[in-house]
């Protein structure tokens, strides 16, 4: 990061250190200098310690706006606090073996992944980074949360997150299975959650039909991409999946890898790749694809849709980490009738919808109120048609509606629009 930006997050303090007396400067500088000796522990660790000490020192400006803090009221949800947390955890100021000190290795898990940490932070790390070395440790003493247990059971047991192979609902649900013959050009790789959504699924496949694209979506053969088990940080589990995964690409001889779920995407390439799995096929969210499609004259949407306003949820996951927010967008523009109003809170500062990360499993009411701040930002905007890109953004915010709500709130993926416009 360029040191004139991480002045610019800092510039509010420039003032209050110039002002400060000599005294003053004299013990930040001596602390500052004194930081790794007084801090730094002895011994091996997984977690990242530096960082951890980092963020716990900084003046913490993320904590203003961190949507599980905001639902939860308390200062012990800041991303500061967590890796404070996190810290004495790892060190052994804390003893995370005690069971009066469970509340503090739950808190390790109660991070919805949205990373608007990162977007404050002056040293460009995110706490959902930190918090996930801070879980390499506690897996590693054997310390895994008993909730978290079920969900690695699932996956080894039924290859997905859910108690049974979501997969093969497609029969029940009259979505239709196209198997590869192993010359494909476009994988389409259906998310665990998105399956939830048949309707959403029989749209992607219809547009998908529409461009005359050669393409299989397999789902006799779909395993979980592993990203569940990655937030949890079983890594032995994710690598199983990567595997399996990196396999059933290959077969199909695809050139390229589309996915409705961001979180899919995100998983089938940082995510593998930083535990040392390549995925040499190129992967990208199904958004993307077909607001290329639209820019290159391939599909026209034509139809003109009567809604009434509606509104933008950019899924964390898109705009932060898969750093797009012109997708979505240039697909909803591309279709005539549609009146778009935009959240205050949009784009790179989107809030989350509650469902990603580990919160939903640590602590669901505290996801269900993230969810409803969420949905209330988004009422602001007076639309009650919500429209978002993600599994699990449909699935929060569907969570976040309140009983008055439900009649008049709908939640669509932006490919439902788009087929009804083909």
């Amino acid at each position: 990061m360029a040191i004139f930006e991480t002045l610019k997050k800092y510039k509010w303090m420039l003032p209050i250190l110039t002002k400060a007396d000599r005294r003053i400067k004299a013990i930040l500088l001596k602390n500052a200098m004194n930081k790794k000796k007084n801090f730094h522990p002895d011994g091996d660790y997984k977690a990242d310690v530096k960082n951890l000490i980092n963020c716990m020192l900084c003046p913490n400006m993320c904590r203003f706006d961190c949507g599980t803090l905001q639902a939860a009221g308390t200062e012990v949800m800041s991303p500061a606090y967590k890796a404070r947390i996190g810290y004495y955890l790892t060190v052994g100021k804390i003893d995370p073996t005690k069971p009066e000190n469970k509340e503090f290795v739950d808190l390790m898990y109660k991070c919805t992944s949205e990373e608007n940490c990162k977007v404050w932070c002056p040293f460009e790390f995110s706490v959902v980074s930190l918090l996930e070395t801070v879980r390499d440790d506690l897996n590693a003493k054997g310390l895994m949360p008993d909730y978290l247990k079920p969900r690695i059971e699932n996956l080894n047991n039924t290859n997905t997150i859910e108690d049974h192979n979501i997969f093969l609902t497609y029969m029940e649900n009259r979505i239709e299975n196209v198997e590869t013959d192993g010359n494909d050009e476009v994988f389409y790789y259906i998310g665990c959650e998105m399956m939830k959504f048949p309707e959403v699924v029989k749209a992607n496949i219809e547009i998908l039909k529409k461009t005359g694209v050669k393409f299989s979506t397999n789902l006799d053969n779909r395993v979980c991409c592993g990203g569940p088990a990655y937030n949890i940080r079983d890594l032995e589990t994710t690598k199983k999946f990567a595997s399996r995964n990196n396999e059933l690409i290959k077969n199909t001889g695809a050139k390229l890898v589309v996915s409705d779920c961001p979180g899919c995407v995100l998983t089938l390439t940082r995510r593998y790749e930083s535990i040392g799995v390549k995925i040499k096929t190129k992967v990208i969210h199904i958004v993307e694809y077909f607001a290329n499609l639209i820019k290159e004259g391939k599909i026209t949407p034509n139809n003109k849709l009567d809604y009434s306003k509606l509104t933008i949820h950019d899924p964390c996951l898109i705009a932060r980490n898969l750093n797009d927010t012109t997708s979505i967008r240039a697909i909803l523009k591309s279709i005539p009738g549609l009146e778009i109003s935009e959240p205050v809170l949009n784009k790179e500062s989107v809030h989350c919808c509650g469902w990603s990360g580990t919160a939903h499993w640590a602590d669901k009411e505290l996801s269900t109120k993230e969810a409803a701040n969420r949905v209330n930002e988004l009422k602001e905007t007076g639309a009650f048609n919500f429209v978002t890109a993600c599994p699990l953004c449909e699935l929060g915010l569907k969570y976040g509606i309140n009983e008055e709500d439900k009649e008049k709130i709908r939640v669509l993926d932006v490919s439902e629009l788009l087929v009804k416009s083909l």
